[in-house]
C-alpha cells in the first residue's frame, strides 16, 4: 500500500483535472446558450469546478511538509574593549633605510597604533615625535623598550593629551589666532605648541639661540624666555616655531592697541585702567614711592623702600601674568593690580594710593584681573593678605573670594573657583 504522503499528489492532480473539465464544459454551456438564457446547467457546472478546484488547494497544502524551526546559535562571546591610552614617544633614529619601519614594527606588536608623526631632521639622523594609542595594558617602560630594540636612542614616553592631536599647522593657527585675539599669552602659546617645557623670564644676552635642552628667545617687552626641556633636546624645527611665535606676540604688543577700559570712583572720577609696559617704569616707581611704607609692606609682605628697576620690569611685564594701571586723569598712577599664574591656578595682588584708597580704585582693577583670568580659562585664582587689612578683605568678598584658611600666622588666604575642578 502507498503510504499517504505519496497518494497526495495524485488525488491533488485528479482533482484539478476534474475541476478543470467542469469548468470548461460550463463555460462552452454558457457560451453557447448566452448570458441572457435563463438556464441552470451552466451555473451548476462552473459551481461544481469551483468546489473541485478548491478541494485540489485543500489537499495541495496538507501535503507540504512542516516548516523546520531555525536553529539555535549562541552568540559570539563579545570581545573585551580595551580602554586605549595617548602616548608621546620622541626618539633620535639613526638615518639608514628600514629603521622606521623597523619602529613602526615594534610598536605594532604591542598593539599601538599610531596616530600622528613628526619628524625633525638633526645632524646624523632625525627625531621622531609620535602619538600613538596603546591598549591601558601597555607600560611606558614596555614602549621605552620597543623602541630602544628597534634602534631608538634618547627614549622619552610621556602621557598626552587628546587635543595634541590636532596637526601641528592647524594647531599652530589657532595658536596664533588665540594671540591676536587675546584669548592666551606668549607663554601659554609656547607650551602649546612645544609640549611640557618649562618657561621662565630672566635678563640675558643669549637671546636667538638655543643649545641642547635649553632656547633662549626675547621676550616681549624686554629680557629673555628661557625654555628648558628636561625630557630632551630641542630640534632646529622647533627652535623656529618658537621663534616664530614670540616674534607674532612682539607684533601683537606693538601694533595691536591694548583693551584700555574706563572706571568711575565713588567720588565720580574717571580712571582709566590700562595694560602696563615697559615703559611706565618712571611713573610706577613715582607711585610707589608715593605709597606709604606700610601699603607698599601690605602688598610685598616686607618692608622697605619700593622695588628697584629690575624689580619693577619684572613686575610690569611678568612671563607669566598681566598687570594692569589706574591712571588719574591727570596721568598719575594711582593703582596697580597683578595677576600672575601657572598652570590653571592664578594669583592676585593689589596696591592703591593712600588717598585713592577707599574710592573703588581696587574693585575696578579687581574686576579687570579676575576677567583676564577666565579669558585665560584658569580653574582659580587666590590672594593673601594680612590680617588687618580691611579695606581689601572688603573688595576681595566683593569680587567673589572666599576666606579659606591662615597658611602663616597673621596672614589670610582667599581664593574662588572660575571653572569646575
Amino acid at each position: 500500500m502507498t503510504p499517504a504522503p505519496h497518494r497526495h499528489p495524485h488525488w491533488t492532480r485528479a482533482l484539478v483535472e476534474l475541476a478543470a473539465l467542469f469548468l470548461a464544459a460550463g463555460a462552452v454551456e454558457l457560451a453557447v446558450t448566452g448570458a441572457h438564457a435563463l438556464t441552470a446547467a451552466p451555473a451548476v457546472l462552473l459551481s461544481i469546478g469551483a468546489v473541485l478546484l478548491g478541494a485540489a488547494a485543500v489537499c495541495w497544502s496538507t501535503r507540504r511538509p512542516p516548516r523546520a524551526a531555525a536553529p539555535v546559535v549562541d552568540p559570539l562571546p563579545e570581545e573585551p574593549v580595551r580602554r586605549q591610552v595617548l602616548w608621546r614617544l620622541r626618539a633620535s633614529i639613526s638615518d639608514t633605510p628600514g629603521r622606521l619601519a623597523r619602529l613602526a614594527g615594534a610598536l605594532a606588536a604591542l598593539g599601538a597604533d599610531i596616530r600622528t608623526m613628526q619628524v625633525h631632521p638633526v645632524e646624523g639622523g632625525a627625531v621622531d615625535d609620535v602619538l600613538l594609542h596603546a591598549p591601558d595594558r601597555v607600560s611606558r617602560w614596555e614602549l621605552i623598550e620597543a623602541v630602544e630594540a628597534a634602534g631608538g636612542r634618547d627614549v622619552v614616553v610621556a602621557r598626552a593629551d587628546v587635543r595634541e592631536l590636532e596637526d601641528v599647522p592647524t594647531r599652530t593657527a589657532n595658536l596664533a589666532a588665540d594671540l591676536v585675539s587675546g584669548r592666551t599669552d606668549v607663554v601659554r602659546a609656547l607650551r602649546a605648541l612645544l609640549g611640557r617645557v618649562e618657561v621662565h623670564w630672566q635678563e640675558s644676552s643669549q637671546v636667538g639661540t638655543f643649545t641642547g635642552a635649553s632656547v633662549h628667545l626675547a621676550a616681549p617687552g624686554g629680557g629673555a624666555l628661557v625654555l628648558d626641556r628636561p625630557d630632551g633636546a630641542f630640534t632646529p624645527a622647533e627652535f623656529a616655531r618658537a621663534s616664530a611665535l614670540v616674534e607674532l606676540a612682539e607684533a601683537c604688543r606693538t601694533r595691536l592697541r591694548p583693551d584700555w577700559r574706563t572706571a568711575r570712583t565713588a567720588h565720580g572720577v574717571e580712571l582709566t585702567i590700562r595694560p602696563a609696559d615697559r615703559s611706565d617704569v618712571e611713573l610706577v616707581a613715582e607711585f610707589h614711592e608715593r605709597c606709604s611704607s606700610a601699603a607698599r609692606y601690605r602688598r610685598y609682605f616686607s618692608p622697605g623702600s619700593a622695588p628697584g628697576e629690575r624689580g619693577l620690569q619684572r613686575l610690569l611685564t611678568p612671563a607669566l601674568g598681566h598687570s594692569l594701571l589706574a591712571v588719574s586723569p591727570d596721568g598719575d598712577v594711582v593703582g596697580m593690580g597683578n595677576l600672575m599664574y601657572d598652570g590653571d591656578e592664578g594669583e592676585l595682588a593689589l596696591l592703591v594710593r593712600d588717598d585713592w584708597q577707599r574710592c573703588g580704585v581696587g574693585t575696578a582693577l579687581l574686576g579687570e584681573l579676575v576677567a583676564q583670568a577666565r579669558q585665560l580659562g584658569l580653574r582659580t585664582i587666590t590672594a593673601h593678605t594680612h590680617v588687618d587689612n580691611t579695606a581689601i578683605a572688603r573688595t576681595l568678598r566683593g569680587a567673589g573670594l572666599k576666606l579659606v584658611g591662615a597658611p602663616e600666622p597673621g596672614e589670610w588666604r582667599w581664593t574662588r573657583q572660575l571653572q569646575p575642578s
